[in-house]
């Protein structure tokens, strides 16, 4: 990693001050093309938001890419179908597409991936004991399917400033590490690319006003939701299968654990309350955590410490030879818990309001 301290930086800057100064161009575009979001409904936020945050960051991430990366096959069709995924979020974000259409679209941007780059899931590791898992031809359907539901979980997941991006950017941290340490040069400067932009995103996300003169506030939307949720997926399933195999197929269980546990366990509610599973509501975490008294600051930092522990122990657990089998099971003992605790969620927040009160 020391050698590539030096373009790592530069990449981390170049990403940052791009992203930064495409969000301050987008912004009057986006205006023009009434491509914002409006107050109503589950929407509380105060004035009318420019929803070019993925725009910028994507827009960011390839002209790092371009300037600073080589070009192999992989770098190329990643950025075009990043890009076929933003321009989707866009149309989505001006137009309300159906969720049909949505997860259709997916389909074959995922597809690209995995029939175009050859990006499937050929190993699950030795996760049982038994020696290792591998699914056969069923790991290329298996791939899209996971693929997809990265997708979701991050673009679900966004509905409070700063936390998808946020959460991501912890991901993208981990990745540069864990690249880092496997001496794979162009995915770890690729991983500094998302960070640097995020970055920027970040301070307009979190820290702008609408009726700021200078820094008005940005909205990610589904467009930066929806590319995120995808540039996660394909590196973490990348990096930990051969030929790569820069970490082990848990480790990249790990990095998504989180997000993955929420949606998986709000689409079960919601199914077995007989409604779609793709449904819009106020019950994931972020919801609980503000429902039960604490602000939106905190709530983000919890999330974001959250985070940040699971990449640590999924980094933890390649650095320390940690049992497979231990590091599987301690990721599904967290699910069950999780389920556990969201079915009594509504205990916790009374408990909390009565301590906070």
């Amino acid at each position: 990693m020391g050698s590539s301290m030096e373009p790592g930086l530069a990449i981390l800057a170049f990403s940052f001050f791009v992203a930064f100064v495409a969000i301050k161009l987008l912004k009057p575009l986006a205006y023009w093309a009434e491509l914002v979001d409006k107050p109503g409904g589950r929407k509380t936020h105060q004035g009318v938001i420019p929803l070019i945050g993925g725009v910028a960051i994507y827009a960011s991430v390839s002209l790092t890419s371009l300037i600073f990366l080589e070009q192999p096959i992989f770098i190329r069709l990643f950025l075009l179908a990043g890009g076929l995924i933003v321009f989707m979020g866009m149309v989505d974000d001006r137009y309300d597409l159906s969720a049909r259409f949505r997860l259709v679209g997916q389909l074959i941007i995922c597809g690209i991936f995995v029939y175009g780059l050859d990006v499937h899931i050929s190993s699950f590791g030795d996760i049982l004991g038994i020696g290792e898992l591998n699914p056969g031809w069923l790991g290329y359907p298996l791939t899209v399917l996971s693929l997809m539901g990265v997708i979701n979980a991050f673009n679900m997941l966004d509905g409070m400033d700063g936390l998808v991006g946020s959460i991501t950017m912890v991901c993208f941290a981990g990745l540069v590490f864990l690249f880092g340490v496997n001496g794979n040069a162009t995915f770890q400067m690729l991983s500094m690319a998302f960070v640097g932009a995020i970055s920027a995103f970040l301070i307009f996300n979190i820290w702008g006003n609408p009726g700021h003169k200078r820094l008005k506030k940005v909205f990610m939307g589904d467009s930066g939701s929806m590319f995120l949720g995808l540039s996660v997926g394909v590196l973490v399933i990348h990096g930990s299968q051969q030929p790569m195999g820069a970490f082990a197929p848990i480790t990249a269980l790990w990095l998504v654990l989180l997000p993955m546990t929420d949606m998986f366990t709000i689409m079960y509610r919601r199914i077995r309350r007989g409604r779609s599973p793709l449904a819009p509501d106020r019950t994931h975490i972020h919801h609980i955590l503000l429902r039960a008294g604490f602000c939106k600051k905190t709530t983000l930092h919890l999330m974001i410490i959250a985070q940040i522990v699971f990449v640590a122990l999924g980094i933890f657990i390649v650095q320390h030879g940690v049992s497979e089998v231990l590091s599987f099971a301690s990721a599904v003992a967290f699910i069950m818990v999780y389920q556990v605790l969201m079915r009594r969620s509504w205990r916790f927040i009374r408990w909390s309001k009565r301590r906070l009160a």
